[in-house]
């Protein structure tokens, strides 16, 4: 099985005061014990820092930053051909609220064929994948 990791699961590992905070470490645990493989993409990485950085202080971002890179966390590089899918979601729903961010991770997993995020965003509900994916913790929504 494959987990594709949203920005909010990061935030929600790294933020003791995350609402989802004790969620994300049974779930995160519950992954790793599963021993299934966990990927991300470079542009939630970035959302990421910048979000641990504003919420809980550079020194956490800087943690977050040097322990992610002991992971074995594959990030998946978004290139120009997602970035134009990611761009045509962005433009297709208007009636909706989705980061260009979020829209880069639905094409990345429209494109992966993954059935499986790890998020809290209630976005990764609204769009309609081409397969289904499930959210994982599904008992925070």
């Amino acid at each position: 099985m494959k987990v594709f990791l949203d920005t909010g699961a990061f935030l929600a590992l790294a933020d003791e005061d995350d609402d989802y905070h004790t969620a994300a470490r049974s779930t995160h645990a519950g992954l790793l014990q599963a021993r299934v493989q966990l990927l991300t993409s470079n542009f939630v990485l970035a959302e990421t820092y910048t979000l641990i950085r504003f919420k809980v202080g550079h020194h956490a971002a800087v943690e977050f930053l040097k322990r992610f890179d002991q992971t074995k966390i594959k990030v998946l590089r978004v290139p120009e051909s997602i970035e134009q899918a990611a761009k045509a979601i962005f433009v297709r729903y208007d009636d909706k609220d989705f980061s260009f961010v979020d829209c880069t991770s639905f094409a990345l997993i429209d494109h992966q064929r993954l059935d499986h995020a790890f998020a809290f965003d209630s976005h990764f509900r609204q769009y309609r994948f081409k397969r289904h994916v499930i959210l994982l913790p599904s008992e925070v929504f």
